[in-house]
């Protein structure tokens, strides 16, 4: 059995199947050749993505995700215990926590209350912020591990683009991958939005393998591949619809061709070896394919059923208290999920799918119950976009968070490498794998814009790899072909369209390192800069709690202005630098007294994403009027006959005084200039006497 090249099959000048021309991949006679430069040019690029992910994720403090991610990953490793975070599958969690065997971090006790209560977000703080003094080491250790995701997933694009267009079209769109400020954002933090975008552009290359020609490894390939995706993100289903059009036009290709073939009465054609594969044959590859996504989801669970394991021993009474109080909590979220807010169980396809995957133990109950959490129990999700605040979405937000976040240079190639394509600039290689491309990227964009969570742009990034193996096809305009009046005419536009090329990867090349190392606050030129991209998007798109090592230093440059921040994040603060605590969104002690210092804010939390208390629109006649109150009755002296309620009382409003205090100077900064910026995400204000006055006061 011989292996192909990735190059289409057809010898130039073989006679083509009859009926087969209109849905063939295109015959582009010899494939080019490929030199030796090409390789060294495939290399520097991905060397390049490599330095500059590394030099870039040192640098980051802990982002939000990160703590959850690599606590799940690392029960889930040395314990197989996976109730921690279970809407995402374990597997890139399990790849990032490698490192921590050598490490050896402390772990919670086993009466934490987080562990019980299978809460990873006070648990993963206690781990890496009270139990370890290296949690940002750790979360750096886990990174590392990311850095050949990236690198694979650049390779990947690589791969897509060379297949549809050729060598050339796959050195551009692997151009265009490494200096994607997007992926280079979040390829190289512990989390899964970049393993899924990887998994999901292999699965659509071994499938268009397997369907050029149906072997036994190319099957499995194929199989792996979108089993990889089920185990790195649980949106991996909207991948199949993708595959199953490759397969059904692939097989109605197999079909009309052996319709086609010339047959004596009464005779049964012979098998042509370059024939479509047929009916029967996909119909099995594609049930091959479903039982690897199964072996693969039993095994990075370790065919292991419960999501926590009961203890050893049943004499050990304080064990199986905690064991009966986790599986009442993990009981809690699997009701909650599959019931309505009326506690109506939910009906449907999807949700008798769920409930028969665990009462016939179809599949990993960890499993089950994180899809089922994914699909039912996240909910909305408040979101910022345009200054406005929602828990429903807009349809616009995805569309407009990828053009203004996508260098302009990407975006013009883009559209160039699908003008080549609609002008027939240069032969399309596979158009079956085109057909996948396409339909994923419909499949995918569809569901995110019509759905509720508007969280941020990483929520696109399986899209890339796609989209950047279309800019590929921009080579197209480097060379002589497609249609023109003359020889001459056709030279006069390769070499404009060399010119125009060049200068747009160098232009992307050139926003890249401008931009490093904030790839995560990367907006471009459309939306003003990453200055102004707090106007458009927040949290992940430009806030995600990545500068808090950079405001250590200037803490350590400027140690005579005392620190008052309000932070966006799930890492403490503290860990990184002396400093008191303004509304954040996760508490943090000491708590900040509006003195004069430095006031520094979060980009979400000076706009009140989810504290809206920030927001100026909060602050209606009403609610002033209540800070007017507090301010009145935290500082009247309490009557020595106070009755217990009138203590009670008199004690939240001296606690809440201050915090309504704080929030009311928040929601005035945002029509303050800051007077610096540190990294991407904290804006930074000298405040005085007088100004904490102003901007206090009801």
């Amino acid at each position: 059995m011989s292996t192909p090249s990735d190059e289409p099959r057809d010898a130039p000048g073989a006679p083509s199947p009859p009926g087969a021309a209109a849905s063939a991949p295109t015959p582009t006679g010899a494939a080019p050749r490929v030199t030796g430069w090409h390789w060294a040019a495939v290399g520097g690029l991905l060397a390049v993505t490599a330095a500059l992910a590394v030099t870039s994720l040192v640098g980051d403090s802990i982002t939000f995700d990160e703590p959850f991610h690599l606590a799940a990953g690392y029960a889930a490793l040395t314990q197989g215990d996976y109730r921690l975070s279970a809407d995402h599958p374990p597997l890139a969690r399990l790849w990032c926590a490698l490192p921590l065997l050598v490490m050896r971090p402390a772990w919670p006790e086993p009466d934490d209350p987080g562990w019980v209560a299978a809460d990873v977000v006070p648990l993963a703080r206690r781990w890496l912020f009270d139990l370890n003094a290296n949690g940002q080491q750790l979360v750096v250790a886990g990174r590392l591990m990311m850095v050949p995701l990236l690198l694979a997933t650049a390779l990947a694009t690589y791969g897509l683009g060379r297949r549809l267009g050729g060598p050339d079209a796959g050195l551009l769109a692997l151009t265009l991958a490494c200096f994607s400020p997007s992926l280079l954002a979040h390829g190289r933090l512990v989390t899964t939005d970049v393993p899924m975008a990887l998994f999901a552009t292999l699965s659509l290359l071994c499938s268009a393998r397997l369907l050029e020609r149906v072997t036994w490894p190319r099957v499995l390939a194929a199989g792996l591949a979108l089993g990889g995706a089920s185990v790195s993100k649980m949106s991996w289903p909207l991948v199949v619809p993708a595959l199953a059009l490759m397969f059904v036009v692939a097989a109605w290709r197999g079909y009309r061709q052996g319709r086609a073939v010339p047959r004596a009465p009464g005779t049964r054609p012979a098998r042509d070896p370059s024939a479509p594969p047929g009916i029967g044959t996909l119909a099995a590859a594609a049930l091959v394919m479903a039982a690897c996504v199964w072996m693969t989801i039993w095994s990075v669970y370790r065919w292991q059923r419960p999501m926590v394991m009961p203890p050893r021993s049943t004499a050990d009474a304080a064990a199986q208290s905690r064991y009966a109080e986790t599986l009442e909590a993990i009981n809690y979220q699997w009701h909650y999920a599959l019931h309505d807010s009326n506690n109506v169980p939910r009906r449907g396809l999807v949700p008798f799918l769920c409930r028969a995957a665990v009462d016939y133990n179809l599949l990993p109950d960890g499993y089950v119950f994180g899809l089922a959490r994914t699909l039912f129990f996240s909910g909305a999700r408040v979101s910022y976009f345009l200054g406005e605040y929602s828990d429903t979405g807009w349809r616009a937000y995805f569309p407009v968070a990828f053009v203004i976040k996508t260098p302009i240079a990407a975006l013009l190639l883009i559209l160039a490498g699908v003008a080549a394509m609609w002008r027939r600039r240069l032969p399309l290689r596979d158009p079956l794998l085109l057909t996948g491309v396409a339909a994923l990227i419909i499949v995918f964009g569809g569901y995110l814009i019509l759905g509720n969570v508007n969280i941020g742009e990483r929520h696109i990034l399986p899209l890339y790899p796609l989209l950047f193996a279309l800019g590929g096809l921009g080579v197209g305009w480097m060379t002589a072909a497609g249609p023109s009046t003359s020889t001459t005419a056709g030279e006069s536009r390769s070499s404009t369209g060399r010119y125009v090329v060049g200068c747009l990867v160098v232009w992307l090349a050139a926003v890249n390192i401008w931009i490093h190392p904030h790839y995560l606050s990367y907006f471009n030129e459309l939306a003003g800069g990453p200055s102004r991209g707090h106007r458009w998007l927040a949290d992940s798109n430009i806030d995600w709690g990545q500068d808090l090592l950079r405001l250590a230093d200037y803490a350590r440059r400027h140690p005579d202005r005392p620190i008052k921040l309000a932070y966006f994040g799930s890492a403490r603060p503290t860990a990184y630098l002396e400093c008191e605590a303004l509304p954040s969104y996760l508490a943090f002690e000491p708590t900040a007294r509006l003195t004069p210092g430095t006031y520094v804010v979060s980009i979400t939390q000076l706009l009140g994403v989810y504290t809206e208390g920030n927001r100026p629109s909060f602050w209606t006649p009403r609610a002033q009027e209540t800070l007017r109150d507090f301010a009145f009755a935290a500082a009247a002296p309490l009557p020595d006959d106070a009755t217990p309620e009138q203590r009670a009382l008199h004690e939240q409003v001296v606690r809440e005084y201050p915090e309504w205090q704080a929030m009311r100077l928040i929601s005035r900064l945002r029509d303050r200039t800051p007077d610096t910026r540190i990294g991407g995400s904290l804006l930074v204000y000298h405040l005085g006497v007088p100004d904490i006055e102003l901007l206090s006061r009801p």
